[in-house]
């Protein structure tokens, strides 16, 4: 094996390690904020790594920087996770409680579109930090209508990443869950945000 190939294996387990990390980390958070108090920071502390990570090009401590993007951006992660959680409530409810099929399909579409935008919200906030949540939800939803393929194609990975390994490798799931849709979303964001926002660092 030469020298080259070692680097990128190596390269490889590192990143394997953060994905580890960053996901014991959303977790460890978010219990600690009770859930709902802290989901969303969480969620954004993720979010914001990645991005300076893969897209910036940029090596930072997990840790450190993980505690810096959770407490930098928290009030408007809290009211964007609130958003999202009772949107998705609402959605669910009409599906499960609503027996008329044809509404019951429109809820599933709705509740199909929200995670589509959902898939980018987090990221948005990192990279150019919106000011107003209305400015923020709007440009969520409309790279997620805008760029719908890169949302399939990564939910429809997440999707049997879960199936997989829940039925093969269930300890997994504890160890990259969170962090693997987290890692997908942000790939997905990467591509689209490769449209308006400038070229990734050297």
């Amino acid at each position: 094996m030469t020298l080259e190939k070692l680097n990128k294996l190596n390269e490889w387990m590192i990143g394997l390690l953060k994905v580890a990390y960053l996901n014991l980390l959303w977790v460890v958070f978010t219990i600690l904020g009770l859930g709902i108090f802290s989901v969303g920071p969480a969620t954004y502390a993720m979010m914001a790594y990645y991005d300076h990570w893969l897209r910036q090009k940029e090596s930072l401590p997990v840790a450190k920087s993980f505690w810096k993007f959770f407490k930098e951006n928290y009030r408007q992660s809290f009211l964007v996770s609130l958003i999202y959680l009772a949107i998705g409530a609402i959605f669910t409810v009409n599906i499960f409680f609503n027996r008329v099929w044809s509404i019951q399909m429109v809820n599933v579409i709705m509740l199909i579109l929200v995670l589509f935008s959902f898939t980018h919200v987090f990221t948005l906030m990192s990279a150019i930090g919106y000011k107003k949540i209305v400015d923020l939800l709007k440009a969520a939803i409309l790279l997620g209508f805008g760029y719908l393929h890169y949302g399939i194609i990564a939910w429809t990975v997440i999707g049997v990443f879960y199936f997989l390994t829940a039925t093969f490798f269930p300890g997994m799931l504890f160890v990259f869950g969170v962090g693997f849709t987290g890692l997908l979303c942000s790939l997905a964001s990467k591509q689209v945000f490769k449209d308006f926002l400038p070229q990734e660092q050297g």
